[in-house]
């Protein structure tokens, strides 16, 4: 049984959708890592904020909290656009 429509002609658009989304957001968030870094400052969404100065050893821990999310969502967006490519550069290999 085939799939029909667009996703039988264009099976890889997913992963690129997929791949622009995660970078989207990772670019969104490391402006923002990197602007709470520059003013050591990070603002609180329905609390008090937390300052570089007051509280050292919570605040980076956060930073790295931040970062190793991050992290896995630049892994992510990796996975999505290497599957992109061998999808539409890639040969398929039938079994």
């Amino acid at each position: 049984m085939r799939a029909s429509g667009s996703a039988a002609r264009m099976p890889w658009l997913g992963h690129v959708v997929a791949a622009g989304l995660f970078g989207v957001l990772l670019w969104i968030g490391g402006r923002e890592l990197i602007e709470i870094v520059q003013s050591g400052w990070l603002p609180g969404r329905k609390g008090p904020g937390l300052s570089a100065g007051d509280h050292p050893v919570v605040f980076w821990a956060m930073i790295a909290f931040i970062g190793a999310g991050l992290a896995c969502c630049a892994g992510v967006a990796t996975v999505c656009a290497w599957s992109a490519f061998r999808a539409i550069f890639g040969r398929e290999r039938s079994h």
